[in-house]
């Protein structure tokens, strides 16, 4: 009995070790995601959107949360910094393809709300921010293992002018 809990616990050990070394965190991957172009070629001609040196594109999420970590925060307030008075941001949540298609639209459209909660608590008028989700579809990365699936949990965020 206690050999069988020594080899669980060795392996669980080894298990967590070997995720730690291949998890991004959120905030890793939001700063991996900056964007340090204004060429806004992203964007709809038509809507002149414009993405700021230094702005995060995204904000990504823990599985089966619209939770806004300490560092999402400080990523959000760089937002802030650069929507200006003329400026208006559109959030698009997202979801991995776990989870019943229902459960995973009300999830993304979650995430985006948590993002405009957050954006509205900081001062940004809530008829400059437009947000919605769009569940499971479109996703950035395969949805095949935790490490890439992660990348699809995010609420993506693009400003305009």
């Amino acid at each position: 009995m206690i050999r069988q809990l020594r080899i669980t616990a060795l392996l669980t050990a080894a298990l967590l070790m070997t995720g730690c070394g291949i998890m991004k965190t959120s905030s890793e991957m939001a700063a991996s995601d900056y964007k340090s172009t204004n060429n806004g070629s992203n964007c709809a001609a038509s809507s002149h959107c414009v993405v700021a040196e230094k702005m995060p594109k995204a904000i990504y999420f823990d599985f089966g949360t619209a939770d806004l970590d300490m560092n999402d925060r400080k990523l959000l307030d760089t937002v802030v910094k650069h929507m200006g008075n003329s400026k208006r941001i559109e959030l698009t949540g997202y979801t991995c393809k776990i989870g019943p298609d229902q459960v995973n639209q009300d999830l993304s459209e979650s995430r985006a709300l948590a993002v405009k909660a957050y954006l509205m608590q900081k001062g940004i008028e809530e008829d400059r921010i437009a947000a919605w989700g769009k569940g499971k579809r479109h996703p950035v990365a395969s949805n095949g293992k935790e490490e890439t699936r992660s990348k699809n949990r995010r609420v993506e965020m693009k400003i305009f002018r």
